[in-house]
């Protein structure tokens, strides 16, 4: 085990976050509520790479009519993005936000770890109302996307994230 992922786990059992650990891949998988929805959060340690990952996965399957709505909605809102960008795999429906960090020397700073999670946490919460409005009703995603930014002081840096 590395440095960095020993870090990682220590950091979640520090704040007595449940997860489910995956030492093979230095990933960890854990549920996060938000005040949107409850995500599941994977944070992994890419050694090959040196970079530490932090994907947020809301509770959704984009269905197949959406998906060409969709892709517009995301990368409408991470043209605005500083930290981080929305993806979607456009075979299955996954959604997904991801935010990264490069890695100096195999170390993992505990601000780092909030910063990514809480970045993530907090623009599934900005921008899944948006991308459900495309989905479900029938909004354009330039309004969609418009009316998202509008609710948030802030375009995606890590000064927007609260904690």
């Amino acid at each position: 085990m590395n440095a960095a992922y020993e870090r990682l786990m220590q950091h979640l059992d520090d704040r007595e976050v449940h997860y489910l650990a995956d030492g093979e891949n230095r990933s960890i998988c854990a549920d996060f509520r938000g005040e949107v929805g409850t995500y599941r959060m994977i944070a992994a340690v890419d050694d090959q790479a040196e970079l530490f990952q932090v994907f947020g996965c809301p509770p959704l399957r984009v269905p197949e009519g959406a998906r060409p709505a969709v892709a517009e909605t995301i990368v409408r809102a991470n043209y605005r993005l500083n930290v981080g960008k929305f993806e979607m795999d456009f075979d299955q429906g996954e959604l997904r936000f991801q935010a990264s960090q490069i890695l100096t020397d195999d170390r993992l700073e505990d601000s780092v770890i909030d910063r990514l999670m809480g970045t993530t946490l907090s623009l599934l919460d900005v921008y899944l109302p948006a991308i459900l409005s495309v989905i479900y009703g029938n909004e354009l995603p330039e309004d969609a996307i418009r009316c998202a930014e509008a609710g948030r002081g802030g375009f995606g840096g890590a000064d927007d994230d609260p904690g």
